[in-house]
């Protein structure tokens, strides 16, 4: 007996699903400091739960596949009141463009140390901050000594918990907002080095994401304090952010 196409329609539309909710749980799991649980069922205000074993928090997540209208803007998909209650982000994964590189930070990493630079031992960077291996800020907490010389193994450790937060604090900052891969890693590069905070300071950039106007997102990259700190940085940053789209 034939599937009537309704049938058909609806099975391509949950089997559609259940590859995104799979890929975006690739997603995470990419990276070592995560660990994502699903609940039994698949049904409910939830699809994925991921543990952050550095930070020890949970973030709950509804994964919905990234759409487009026909004139080429993204669709926004909102919370339920029930999911804004149990802090649920919506998750806008697109799995053609994140297959082959999802969470993949590999690329990212190596760029974000070339620019830090590496030393062994706790210096003063130009700010006279006690710095140590990829530009890790030296905290009161940290088991490091002045004076002495580590190997790298010991940078990696501290570069990674870094990394961490950086993307954490990014993920935090874009919210619902949809971002590509190269547009997240934008935003991860600047957190690494400007901090959470000084990022979440550049309203017209993060009004320009929210317009899906990436053009001007670059334009408010380019004019700030951090172009004039760090202009060959802050530069290269504008430049992947304006070309990300094409």
């Amino acid at each position: 007996m034939a599937q009537s196409s309704t049938t058909l329609r609806n099975r391509n539309t949950a089997a559609k699903g259940l590859e995104t909710e799979l890929l975006a749980a690739a997603h995470f799991v990419k990276d070592p400091n995560k660990i994502v649980f699903t609940p039994i069922g698949g049904r409910g205000p939830i699809d994925l739960l991921v543990l952050d074993l550095v930070t020890g928090e949970y973030q709950a997540y509804d994964v919905k596949t990234r759409n487009f209208r026909s004139n080429g803007s993204k669709i926004n998909r909102s919370r339920t009141a029930e999911q804004r209650k149990l802090g649920v982000k919506i998750f806008n994964f697109d799995p053609q463009q994140t297959r082959g590189t999802m969470a993949d930070y590999t690329e990212l990493k190596n760029k974000i140390k070339k620019h830090e630079g590496y030393r062994d031992h706790i210096y003063l960077d130009s700010l006279s901050i006690p710095t140590f291996g990829y530009g890790h800020m030296v905290l009161p907490t940290d088991d490091l000594v002045e004076g002495k010389h580590y190997p790298i193994e010991v940078a990696e450790e501290y570069f990674d918990k870094d990394f961490n937060i950086a993307v954490k604090g990014a993920e935090e900052l874009i919210g619902e907002i949809s971002l590509n891969f190269i547009q997240k890693c934008c935003i991860i590069q600047m957190v690494y080095q400007l901090g959470k905070p000084r990022t979440s300071k550049f309203k017209k950039m993060w009004q320009a994401l929210k317009d899906g106007d990436i053009q001007e997102a670059s334009a408010q990259i380019l004019d700030s304090l951090w172009n004039k700190q760090t202009p060959g940085r802050c530069a290269e940053v504008a430049s992947e952010m304006a070309s990300s789209n094409i």
